[in-house]
């Protein structure tokens, strides 16, 4: 597949590619960007691996969606939070065509029975109260697996809809893994997706693309694929992150 570097063209790249750098204007998307793809698919893959119930706490109708999408051969309970309504009729309108109704359940697993939550993400109204959803349908050795969106999503497009937005308000992942911790949960790790190396090497490569320098502009993006995925301190400063969590065992 052949991959424009024009500046005003969108790079055509092939599934599982980061695009270069972060889009900085509303655009129409069809999918999520690689930044949610990457997280999105990380979660459904730990939850299939885990197998048994899980639980998806949704702040917005785009998260549900495509959550859902990911989980259907999953036995998924779907928690909505937030300002978006979960009643029958509105259901089928917030999520659209491509997540069949009968493919999860609205009502919350039994207690200590979810082997796996999902949470998209925190936020400010209602954190107290989704943790202690949480940690009562939580299995005592289930996971938690937490999307947070960083200072820089607010760059990407499922940001700048009107409408149907991915999220209201960031919190960011260090407040998030704080709000964890006090909950009872303890950090088993954190990956961030688009990290600050791979955007500043997707600029590179832009740059010397202009300059005529094709040999260097594959250098840099090959850079920016191999540094796209950040762990540790580098994932707080990533757009979208994904915090992985159990909870303590002196509170089981």
């Amino acid at each position: 597949m052949t991959i424009s570097r024009h500046p005003s063209t969108p790079v055509s790249m092939p599934h599982g590619i980061p695009a270069p750098m972060l889009s900085c204007t509303p655009a129409p998307t069809l999918r999520p960007g690689l930044e949610y793809q990457h997280a999105f698919d990380l979660c459904a893959v730990e939850a299939h691996r885990m197998g048994g119930p899980v639980a998806v706490f949704a702040s917005s109708p785009f998260y549900a969606r495509e959550l859902l999408k990911r989980l259907r051969d999953c036995e998924t309970a779907l928690v909505a939070i937030g300002e978006w309504s979960q009643g029958a009729a509105d259901l089928q309108r917030w999520l659209g065509e491509e997540v069949d109704p009968s493919a999860f359940s609205l009502s919350p697993p039994h207690p200590a029975h979810a082997h796996c939550a999902i949470w998209a993400e925190p936020e400010w109204s209602n954190r107290e109260h989704v943790l202690e959803q949480i940690a009562r349908m939580l299995h005592a050795e289930g996971h938690l697996y937490v999307i947070v969106s960083g200072w820089l999503a607010r760059f990407l497009p499922e940001w700048q809809r009107n409408g149907n937005r991915s999220g209201q308000r960031s919190v960011g992942l260090r407040r998030t893994i704080g709000w964890l911790q006090e909950g009872g949960f303890t950090i088993r790790g954190r990956h961030g997706f688009h990290g600050t190396q791979s955007i500043l090497w997707g600029y590179a490569s832009r740059w010397m693309e202009r300059l005529g320098r094709g040999d260097l502009a594959d250098r840099c993006l090959f850079r920016m694929r191999a540094t796209y995925v950040v762990q540790g301190w580098q994932a707080f400063l990533a757009p979208i992150s994904l915090a992985w969590a159990q909870r303590r065992e002196d509170i089981l």
